[in-house]
């Protein structure tokens, strides 16, 4: 993990805000997950909303776990969450794999202040662990469309086929 490279959130009645910061790649798969997984629990949910404004990279992996929030929210709350971004090639990045069709963009909301955040504690994966979480990260993305079926097919097969042997 970079030290720079971070994930902050804040929670009130129902309205979940995270904001990714640095480069967040698979290193954070882990602690993202362990957040949503526990995001998943929430018997309501009135927003959610994830600021990439201070990324300045992120991968598929992270990408793929946005989505399963995305994908969640939209079935279990008939929500539609709003993915915060101005970069024009993280722009880009997010269209390319079709996220804009599961989030609104906006490159304008309210900053919330680092006061009012926490910091998610970086939780590291073993290897096994990491392997799963990406497969299961591109899973969503290739289950989105088929460009990123096409995209992801050999990443996938590839780590499931390292995982056989």
């Amino acid at each position: 993990m970079k030290p720079e490279s971070r994930i902050y959130y804040a929670e009130a009645s129902g309205n979940y805000y995270l904001r990714l910061v640095g480069d967040v790649r698979v290193t954070f798969c882990t602690t993202l997950k362990a957040y949503l997984t526990q995001l998943f629990r929430a018997e309501h949910i009135n927003s959610v909303v994830v600021d990439l404004r201070q990324a300045r990279a992120v991968d598929s992996t992270t990408l793929g776990l946005l989505a399963k929030l995305a994908i969640y929210v939209q079935g279990q709350f008939e929500l539609s969450p709003l993915l915060v971004v101005s970069d024009p090639s993280m722009i880009r990045l997010i269209e390319s794999m079709g996220l804009d069709d599961i989030f609104r963009l906006s490159d304008d909301f309210e900053k919330v202040e680092v006061s009012a955040l926490s910091e998610l504690d970086f939780m590291s994966a073993d290897t096994e662990q990491a392997r799963d979480e990406v497969i299961e990260a591109h899973k969503t993305l290739m289950g989105m469309n088929s460009k990123n079926m096409l995209v992801f097919a050999d990443l996938v097969k590839g780590l499931e086929g390292e995982k056989e042997s």
